[in-house]
């Protein structure tokens, strides 16, 4: 793990929210609609797409998957946009397969406590291929000031 500072990151897509448990099921079918219709969206950078989820409290998640980008671009359509805040943020580089990325941010989480920092309630993963290849994903966990 590192502490790295980011700038504000905009992932516009769709929104998925529900308890941990129905997002194993939730994630994957909103990740199909958004590659369905990803040539409405900007262009991912570096061919990259991006989900950010935002602990609601009472075990309940709110998440956007989709394209990041710097600001809010305009685009048609009914999109949801989710802004992770310019700042500090714990990252780290998962090389495993996607079914494990919980264990990555569980890793990266335990990281952060065991610095004696508090993690934030924002979790940003970019690295998902519309056309399906697995590939590294950077995992970061925002650090309230």
């Amino acid at each position: 793990m590192r502490v790295v500072r980011r700038e504000q990151t905009v992932v516009v897509g769709f929104p998925v929210v529900g308890p941990f448990a129905e997002l194993g099921t939730l994630v994957p079918s909103a990740w199909q609609r958004v590659f369905a219709r990803r040539d409405e969206l900007p262009p991912p950078v570096d061919g990259a797409f991006a989900e950010l989820s935002s602990y609601l409290g009472d075990g309940a998640y709110h998440e956007v998957v989709g394209v990041a980008l710097p600001r809010p671009p305009r685009v048609p359509g009914r999109w949801a946009v989710a802004v992770a805040p310019e700042g500090e943020y714990a990252h780290h580089r998962h090389e495993g397969p996607v079914e494990a990325i919980g264990e990555g941010f569980g890793v990266l989480l335990d990281a952060v406590q065991a610095q004696g920092r508090t993690p934030g309630d924002l979790k940003l993963d970019v690295g998902y291929r519309a056309d399906g290849r697995q590939g590294a994903h950077d995992l970061y966990v925002h650090l309230p000031g």
